[in-house]
């Protein structure tokens, strides 16, 4: 079956690339754009960037680059029409032969959502138990909080609407001793949603003796444990306003703190933090409060997400301990003031690993100070900048009272920044790719920039089509002339794209004055070598008065790129 360009339309339209990748990668916010670590190359400083704006990824160093489908084709190594087929899933399209596989797990995953949700809200006891936890009707509904009964009550009534095989593969049934049954049973369900707001899994809690107290649903093709954070969906947009998120271990801690007013919060569903959930913090946070349980466990977390945070480029402060006391009954016994108090009064990292190492090792003998001494070097390695590195190793050498060269070596962090890897180009490209870029942002000043700009000023081949183009009042978009350039100049544009959008007259005449000046240049040393010749120089002395009198008739403007 061939795929039509109208399917591909209707896909680009419906997905946002920067919500598309970041399914898949980390990606943090700087400027317009959103940068992390390539995935198609050994990358140690972060150079694939998605423009947003431009609707493309490209990265600076190995210069992959393309739209939402080249993007799947090339992480998902599959074909052109597998790659549609997944977007095609994903958008919610059905395109025959190319619909299926994840599209029916996220539809099973909502229809378990209401299904569940409806069991809770028609069951007293699990309300009055939410009720006991001080969460309130509102918070279940938004959230979209269940309930799994005893026995399988989810299975009879999936296996009207959908293949056994589906659901097997859903991870909301599975079989045991020969028998299909139901995952989950008598637990209170959180709904797992994933950063694009969709349902992917879910989080049980007992509500019995029986079985382990937390129950998750295990990896499937929409879901994997340890790459998601809950319920990031709902607070990313105040994590990014604020440029500040508070990290909880619990579904309870964190809908305490939401329903209480605070909304740039996450849990991490369990005391372990993973490198993959720390990536996907430092993407939509510049700092990380750690308030994790006050118990062994959480202590041990709490140092363990330490070195992935730092490693991640994050600011990292510890909410001030209460002992015993995890964030949710702070807020019910204490009230939410006493918690935002608490909040107020968190720890940068060092002071608390200093505090923590006080408490633990004997700094009075030389075999305490070297384990102290040992662990706190670990954690500063983290750091990826230098200079903070550096301020960071004298605090703690002052306060160990240790010498700095004791707390280990920093190896030289590899952070150039990634306009070292950006390829140069010619400075008349510079003017020529800014002045395209301007008149596909800006169409209503084209017709006045054709009166000053002809296709003869412009010399690059790739750029003179897409002028020609632009004249004859064909329609252009920039997805199109960054497909046709070579890489070097596709750098240039996603530079570009980052500066605010410019007039399309401005650049113009930045371009025609560029172009005068260099052919006044050129005139003039060609009239040095007929002055040397003893030739006759009045036309081309005509010629130059005149190319003085035309750039003089411009408009003032400043320069692009100079």
């Amino acid at each position: 079956m061939s795929i039509s360009d109208e399917v591909t339309r209707q896909i680009k339209d419906k997905i946002e690339i920067v919500d598309l990748i970041e399914d898949y990668l980390p990606l943090k916010k700087v400027g317009k754009n959103y940068r992390t670590n390539c995935p198609f190359h050994k990358d140690d400083t972060p150079s694939f960037y998605v423009s947003p704006d431009l609707n493309i990824f490209h990265c600076f160093g190995c210069g992959k680059s393309g739209d939402i489908i080249t993007f799947i084709m090339e992480y998902e190594k599959v074909s052109f029409p597998e790659a549609v087929r997944i977007l095609a899933n994903k958008a919610g399209i059905e395109i025959g032969e190319f619909g299926g596989e994840n599209k029916i797990l996220y539809t099973i995953h909502k229809f378990a959502t209401d299904f569940y949700h409806k069991k809770l809200l028609n069951s007293p006891r699990v309300l009055n138990y939410l009720r006991k936890r001080g969460i309130e009707s509102k918070t279940i509904k938004e959230f979209k909080l269940g309930f799994a009964p005893s026995g399988s009550n989810f299975l009879p009534e999936a296996k009207k609407k959908f293949k056994v095989d589906d659901l097997m593969r859903s991870g909301l049934v599975k079989e045991s001793k020969g028998n299909i049954k139901d995952h989950f049973f008598l637990r209170l369900l959180f709904p797992l949603f994933s950063p694009s707001g969709r349902v992917i899994g879910f989080g049980g809690r007992r509500l019995s003796k029986k079985g382990p107290k937390y129950l998750n649903s295990p990896d499937t093709p929409i879901h994997k444990k340890g790459k998601n954070l809950y319920s990031l969906w709902h607070t990313k947009e105040e994590i990014r306003k604020l440029k500040t998120v508070i990290l909880v271990e619990g579904y309870f801690d964190f809908l305490s703190i939401y329903q209480a007013g605070i909304k740039n919060a996450v849990a991490c569903l369990g005391t372990s933090l993973t490198g993959d959930q720390a990536q996907l913090l430092s993407r939509y946070a510049d700092e990380v409060v750690i308030f994790f349980d006050r118990d062994v466990a959480g202590r041990k977390a709490t140092l363990r997400s330490l070195g992935m945070l730092l490693n991640e480029g994050v600011d990292v402060k510890i909410g001030k301990p209460e002992t015993g006391k995890d964030p949710d009954e702070i807020i019910h016994t204490r009230g939410i003031e006493k918690f935002k108090g608490l909040l107020e009064e968190s720890s940068d990292f060092v002071d608390w690993t200093l505090n923590r190492i006080r408490d633990e090792y004997d700094l009075s003998s030389p075999m305490g100070l070297s384990k102290a001494v040992e662990e706190v070097s670990s954690i500063l390695s983290q750091i990826r900048e230098p200079t903070r590195y550096e301020i960071y190793k004298e605090a703690v050498s002052r306060k160990l009272a240790v010498r700095q060269d004791l707390l280990g070596v920093k190896k030289t962090p590899q952070n150039l920044e990634v306009r070292q890897k950006m390829h140069e180009i010619p400075e008349r490209d510079e003017f020529e790719l800014s002045f395209i870029y301007a008149m596909i942002e800006k169409p209503e000043e084209r017709k006045f920039v054709f009166s000053i700009l002809n296709e003869e000023d412009i010399e690059n081949p790739h750029l003179k089509k897409w002028f020609r183009l632009m004249k004859e009042n064909k329609v252009v978009s920039i997805e199109e002339v960054i497909e046709s350039l070579p890489k070097n100049l596709m750098d240039y544009v996603i530079r570009e794209s980052e500066k605010p959008a410019i007039s399309a007259t401005l650049s113009a005449i930045n371009l025609k004055k560029y172009s005068l000046d260099k052919l006044i240049e050129r005139k003039r040393l060609e009239l040095q070598r007929v002055e040397e010749k003893g030739d006759e120089e009045v036309d081309l002395l005509r010629e130059i008065r005149a190319l003085i009198d035309k750039r003089r008739e411009l408009k003032e403007g400043e320069i692009i790129g100079n």
